[in-house]
């Protein structure tokens, strides 16, 4: 090796150090970083709502602090959102919709379209969960196994009390039905309000009557068309849900595996599909000229596309969790809508409202929910295990304690306020919203927990979307479905 040039030694020691010093710090902050590891640090369940730390790129969570708020804070910035996204309503679909629904028969009747507006809301927001104490054939799920967690912990208590029972069968013994707690309850409207008759919200004919599902008459308010189910993990179970109600052969697994895998058969010319699109974005809302591109905590697979939209007649879409300021939800919410609207008008959306987080979720799990095994009468029969039952009334806001910082996206107050700005939105531009909202936030139980409190477990809670979907499709038709005998 040639000797170092007299002037070049000053110049090599200079960069020696430097290089141990960049060595020192990148050591140093790795070994400070390394004391704070913890295991819930490389927890990436979407949706987890529990305290402590989390993932930095998880990305449901957005780390900006919040100013605390008020109860009246919280009302009055929803009075302003209501006034705003109205306006922008207004702006962009100038009223055009209001005497007709996108995608059905029902059109220049505005009486018609808020009464079956009216009808579903009352459906999904006045009820109860209801437990059914007999034997009944819970929904088998076909989809992701990933979701029957909570059953394979159920099934584990039976196998500790070695009787030789198995999961769904009825214990004569013990009268009682072995399946777990959260799949026992069942999305009941009140009939005095939501039924037929006068004086009732809504629709005062027999097609009040809230039906269950049967896949013949599902099959016929389908009118040979195909679902497309949009949106972010959690739509992803809606998915799942449809496909296991119709007992369709699963094609494709994970979330972002079915968008190119083939379609779920259904019907007679009707299949079902999934996109992972966790902002609903179309092809085009992204402008890389303009220096815009896709985040790389969102996963956004183009569906809004001719090929697609010509072949799906009815979109399930869904977004939420995925945190944006308002005015940043509210547009792009716009956007995707118009281009629907605009393009597509022989399409029908529905859109779901978001789902509250369950605060207490992983509580549930560590009390013992999923080994609870309930007699006829709804008491336990193991020994210190608590069971867990459907709330009477959802949770509501609570105001920041004196110092306390809003750290986590999205908060009760934010998922309330965007759904009734997407509510406005979807209305205007021609779609049904199903303001499932309430209804779900009354089930902090069946939850996939382990730092996951946005999905449930499968069978559980969500196998509701089935009678739900199926009968606001029937009340979309242009005269009501014979009722079968």
């Amino acid at each position: 090796m040639p000797p170092v040039p007299p002037l070049g030694r000053p110049l090599a020691i200079i960069i020696g150090c430097a290089l141990i010093f960049q060595l020192y710090l990148f050591f140093s902050s790795s070994s400070s970083s390394n004391t704070n590891y913890q295991p819930e640090d490389l927890d990436s369940s979407p949706g987890s709502s529990d305290s402590g730390s989390s993932r930095w790129d998880d990305p449901n969570r957005n780390r900006h602090p919040t100013v605390p708020l008020t109860l009246k804070d919280f009302s009055n910035l929803d009075t302003l959102a209501d006034r705003i996204v109205k306006a922008e309503a207004y702006r962009v679909f100038e009223d055009k919709s209001a005497k007709k629904i996108n995608g059905t028969p029902i059109r220049g009747n505005a009486a018609l379209v808020q009464k079956i507006r009216d009808q579903i809301k009352c459906w999904t927001t006045h009820g109860s969960w209801q437990r059914r104490d007999q034997e009944f054939t819970p929904l088998k799920h076909l989809g992701d196994s990933r979701f029957a967690k909570c059953d394979k912990t159920f099934m584990k208590a039976l196998d500790r009390e070695g009787n030789g029972h198995y999961l769904g069968e009825f214990d004569h013994s013990s009268d009682r039905f072995l399946v777990r707690e959260a799949v026992k309850y069942r999305w009941v409207p009140d009939e005095a309000k939501c039924g037929p008759g006068p004086g009732t919200m809504g629709l005062q004919d027999e097609r009040a009557i809230y039906e269950p599902f049967a896949k013949p008459r599902f099959c016929e308010v389908m009118d040979e068309r195909s679902f497309l189910v949009v949106g972010d993990v959690t739509q992803y179970q809606i998915h799942d849900v449809i496909a296991s109600a119709f007992k369709s052969s699963f094609v494709c697994y994970g979330e972002l595996g079915c968008l190119h895998h083939s379609s779920h058969g259904l019907c007679n010319n009707v299949a079902l599909k999934y996109a992972r699109n966790d902002l609903l974005s179309v092809p085009w809302a992204v402008n890389p000229e303009d220096e815009e591109f896709p985040s790389a905590s969102t996963v956004e697979q183009a569906w809004a596309t001719a090929d697609m939209l010509l072949k799906y007649k009815v979109l399930v879409l869904n977004r939420g969790l995925f945190w944006r300021p308002d005015e940043v939800f509210m547009s792009e919410l716009v956007f995707t809508m118009k281009h629907l609207w605009k393009y597509y008008p022989d399409t029908l959306v529905i859109y779901r409202s978001t789902h509250p987080i369950s605060a207490n979720c992983s509580q549930f799990k560590s009390h013992g929910e999923d080994e609870a095994i309930a007699n006829k009468k709804g008491d336990s029969d193991a020994e210190g295990i608590t069971l867990q039952k459907p709330l009477q009334t959802a949770p509501k806001r609570q105001e920041a304690a004196a110092g306390e910082k809003q750290e986590f996206r999205p908060t009760l107050a934010d998922i309330q306020r965007q759904n009734r700005i997407a509510k406005a939105i979807v209305e205007a531009a021609g779609g049904i919203y199903l303001d499932t909202e309430n209804m779900f936030a009354l089930r902090p139980d069946g939850r996939m927990g382990d730092g996951d409190c946005a999905r449930f477990c499968a069978p559980g809670p969500l196998d509701a979307y089935g009678d739900l979907l199926y009968n606001t499709l029937r009340i979309l038709r242009d005269k009501p479905l014979t009722t079968p005998a």
